[in-house]
């Protein structure tokens, strides 16, 4: 399963891609951390308008430099998703450590703008792709 999610959002093309707005929702006690983006597509001048959806976030940390998202036309550098990270670990022995499975079957997704965009880094259970309406 995780290498399904994993990959599953490794595929996505996120270099060149569009960031254009973030939000954190809550619904039914969880959170969610929604992402619209203008995804590269086939080819490399198509953008197709969607909605990344992190299901079940526990963590968000960004340091966006909002000065040059701008700057940048909103362009976005990467994206991945793993199973365990550096994050996830200190993550679990400073926050987590009287719960010590509190994050088995979560992933660390990050999403990293061109310079000097920044870069957003989430905890989740998974993800979803919505069609913009």
């Amino acid at each position: 399963m995780s290498e399904s999610v994993s990959e599953s959002f490794n595929r996505l093309q996120w270099h060149d891609s569009k960031l254009r707005s973030l939000r954190i929702l809550r619904s039914d006690d969880l959170d969610e951390v929604r992402l619209d983006v203008e995804l590269r597509g086939v080819s490399e001048q198509e953008l197709t308008p969607i909605t990344v959806v992190f299901e079940d976030a526990v963590f968000f940390f960004s340091d966006l430099d909002l000065q040059g998202k701008r700057e940048c036309s909103d362009d976005v550098s990467g994206g991945t998703c793993k199973a365990s990270s550096e994050l996830m670990t200190k993550l679990q022995d400073e926050r987590l450590k009287y719960s010590p499975n509190a994050l088995t079957g979560y992933f660390h997704f990050s999403i990293y703008l061109i310079h000097p965009g920044g870069s957003a880094q989430i905890i989740a259970s998974g993800f979803r792709l919505e069609k913009q309406q």
